[in-house]
């Protein structure tokens, strides 16, 4: 029995509640590009995302795990600022979050651990490369890891990942399947910016892979000034694809755009990896969350499909 373009039951007034046990982990590949009137540059890696148990109860925490290398433009980074960047940045990782109840992310968790890492990620930075700027470098890196504050706003100014995977999309759509919000991003670090006055419509339906769809559309949203006009300009798309059962994310593309004096815009895709050849929807079985259709016509979602990964789940 086929499962896509099912009506789907949401508990309460359309409720998303996210069902990811502890110490399940996935891996996720994450693709980032910077689009500028003079250069575009892309960003590549791979992290593991495992749901830690609870210190407290009814906290939430995640580990982040970076796997394998970041690639600049499909190269590892070779001018000697981006190399250093790179490796005093593994002193984050791994990175342990908390995230509130809407998903949404909180603080981060493991300070003392990241202080604790430090000495070592330092003898080997000062192993692989000398001159006064590794000791400057080293001194404000110093200097930031003391603060968790500091660490948080460079975490809320750089990384897209925790920008986009960690929103507060967990709660409940009404009636309508829609609700307004305000995020902001990177992209703006302005003032005179509120943020993205954003929709976002949750799906009454499965769509053709048996999945949930999560659309954002957004402006930006200037601050209200009685002396001043500011010309700018912005858009938010945001396009969520989430298991039918577990809800979490299978895939995202976001793409936000700033224009003041110039236009800038970040596009981010985010993509489950599955383990060894399975499909990314090897595992999309219908029960209750699909309204009544009974346990025993539980199936499996285009299990003998021959496309490829990426094609199947970005409809290319």
């Amino acid at each position: 029995m086929d499962i896509a373009n099912k009506k789907i039951y949401y508990p309460g007034l359309n409720a998303l509640r996210l069902e990811w046990p502890t110490e399940q982990s996935v891996n996720y590949g994450v693709v980032i590009n910077f689009e500028g009137e003079q250069e575009n540059n892309e960003v590549k890696y791979q992290l593991r995302l495992t749901r830690l148990k609870p210190v407290v109860e009814g906290q939430a925490l995640f580990q982040i795990e970076r796997i394998g290398d970041v690639f600049i433009n499909e190269t590892l980074p070779d001018f000697i600022a981006d190399r250093l960047a790179y490796a005093a940045g593994k002193v984050f990782y791994p990175l342990v979050i908390s995230v509130d109840h809407n998903g949404g992310f909180e603080s981060i968790y493991n300070h003392r651990e990241i202080l604790s890492r430090w000495p070592s990620v330092k003898n080997k930075i000062l192993d692989n490369f000398e001159g006064d700027l590794v000791e400057d470098y080293l001194l404000k890196m110093e200097q930031q890891l003391s603060s968790l504050d500091r660490i948080q706003i460079a975490f809320l100014n750089h990384d897209w990942f925790l920008h986009t995977f960690f929103r507060p999309i967990y709660k409940e759509y009404g009636k309508q399947h829609s609700v307004e919000n305000i995020y902001k991003f990177p992209i703006v670090r302005d003032f005179r910016i509120e943020g993205y006055q954003t929709i976002e419509k949750l799906s009454t339906d499965t769509n053709d892979f048996g999945g949930i769809e999560l659309l954002h559309e957004g402006t930006i949203l200037p601050v209200e000034d009685e002396y001043f006009t500011y010309n700018v300009a912005g858009s938010y798309e945001g396009h969520y694809l989430l298991h039918p059962k577990s809800k979490r994310i299978v895939s995202l593309f976001s793409s936000i755009m700033y224009k003041d004096a110039v236009k800038t815009s970040v596009n981010v895709k985010i993509s489950i990896i599955p383990d060894g050849d399975q499909d990314f929807d090897h595992d999309f079985i219908l029960d209750t969350n699909v309204d009544r259709l009974p346990v025993s016509d539980m199936v499996l979602l285009d299990g003998s499909s021959r496309k490829g990964f990426w094609e199947r789940l970005f409809n290319k």
